[in-house]
């Protein structure tokens, strides 16, 4: 039994059917995907609210893609970027910038990440904020200022007090550096699919056989014991000889056990809330960025926006500037209203790009953290303090019970193809215990 059918769920579907086990898979929205959604605005101009882009070396998300013959095209790129930083427009981070990130890199390839816990500083790193290595490490406060946003609200989606430093390090070496996770042109954000990113899982979700996929069943609570489980959801109860519970850890800790989980576990779980991000497009008839040299891409050490893009499909019959909040803004940007959140988010993109920003025909946010089976995004992370301790029980089985979610994964932590190695990975477990 695999509950969720985001990447994780159906990577692990996918895997135990080839093994030749009977599998089904229990989902608690009308659809597929997990924390991708593609929407279609009335002209046919795409959207993706959620998760959106690939690398190069994220090869499992690559092979389903190859698999199932889907198109890609790379993130547009016609012009110079924007770099905001310390009140000056760049249009690359100044070599300060890019000292900083070095010395991230550094210390990260001290992290094994199949055991972060292990590294020589772990403890140390575990009890201090990424936000307070960065105050101790001298450089000028533009600088500490932008890596803290584009690190810990770029990568992470949070503020640089919400994670660790060993935290932030395992997150960076689970995907072999800094630049393979910022990069566009290289790195994790090099390329978008056509159709968009959920037509991937509803490519999976197609292959599978008729009745194995319900949707529209949330689990309620899982009894289990050393022979097996009973699963309860709004309809139906199950039973199954082994369960995979492939849902975000924010979501997994909210479902009932019987037994209640070993205290490691469960704290574990609940030590991993989900992120904050809130993401943010803007639509507009042509893309007149392009028209004065610039990308569309954008990062800022300060104002609402920490990150912009331009995310217009090709032959799209419009343009799109999408815009991430994270941190302290994010949270602030919930407390107004949406018409007031429509203008703060147009005023940057103004100061960015020109007033033709000020006034897109459409502008559509979505906020991943209202979202009752999801509660955040891009990802969770363990709290301070809690990796040494509790990081170990994040994916470790009880019993019968096997964990996955792309925070469990030990390569490209927080991705598509983290959430795909997850999967597979429970599902090996299963095929072990099983002696298949």
């Amino acid at each position: 039994m695999v509950v969720g059918a985001g990447f994780a769920g159906l990577g692990a579907a996918r895997e135990l059917l080839e093994a030749g086990l009977s599998v089904q898979v229990l989902e608690a929205r009308p659809r597929v995907g997990g924390r991708t959604l593609t929407r279609y605005l009335p002209d046919g101009t795409q959207l993706d609210l959620g998760g959106q882009w690939i690398g190069p070396t994220q090869h499992r998300i690559r092979e389903l893609v190859d698999h199932f013959g889907i198109s890609t095209y790379p993130t547009p790129a016609h012009g110079d970027p924007v770099v905001d930083i310390g009140g000056e427009r760049l249009t690359s981070p100044p070599p300060e910038v890019d000292s900083l990130l070095e010395e991230i890199d550094l210390l990260a390839l001290q992290i094994t990440p199949e055991r972060p816990w292990d590294a020589p500083e772990a403890r140390a790193w575990d009890q201090q904020t990424f936000a307070s290595w960065l105050a101790g490490t001298g450089y000028s406060e533009a600088a500490i200022r932008y890596v803290a946003r584009v690190v810990s609200g770029g990568l992470l989606a949070g503020a640089p007090a919400e994670a660790s430093l060993l935290e932030t390090l395992f997150y960076v070496a689970s995907a072999g550096g800094i630049q393979p996770l910022m990069g566009y042109e290289g790195g994790a954000q090099e390329t978008r699919i056509v159709g968009g990113a959920q037509s991937i899982a509803e490519h999976m979700a197609a292959e599978l056989p008729s009745g194995v996929l319900r949707l529209a069943e949330p689990v309620t609570a899982v009894e289990y014991d050393s022979a097996g489980a009973r699963l309860t959801t709004t309809t139906h109860t199950y039973t199954a000889s082994r369960v995979i519970v492939a849902v975000p850890p924010t979501l997994a800790a909210r479902i009932r056990y019987d037994p209640p989980l070993p205290a490691l576990t469960d704290s574990a779980l609940q030590r991993t809330p989900a992120g904050g991000a809130l993401k943010v497009h803007a639509v507009y008839p042509t893309p007149f960025w392009r028209d004065r040299g610039l990308s569309g891409m954008s990062t800022s050490d300060s104002g609402v926006l920490t990150e912009t893009v331009d995310n217009t499909p090709p032959n799209s019959p419009r343009a799109v500037l999408t815009g991430f909040v994270y941190g302290d803004e994010a949270v602030l940007l919930r407390g107004r209203s949406l018409e007031e959140r429509r203008q703060i988010v147009l005023e940057r993109l103004g100061e960015l790009f020109g007033d033709q920003a000020l006034s897109p025909d459409d502008y559509v946010e979505f906020d991943w953290m209202a979202e009752e089976w999801t509660r955040g995004c891009f990802s969770g992370h363990l709290v301070p303090g809690s990796t040494v301790t509790f990081g170990p029980a994040l994916r470790a089985p009880v019993e019968v019970v096997h964990w996955a979610s792309t925070e469990t994964a030990t390569e490209w932590n927080g991705y598509f193809d983290g959430a795909v190695a997850s999967g597979r990975r429970a599902a090996e477990e299963v095929r072990a215990a099983l002696g298949k």
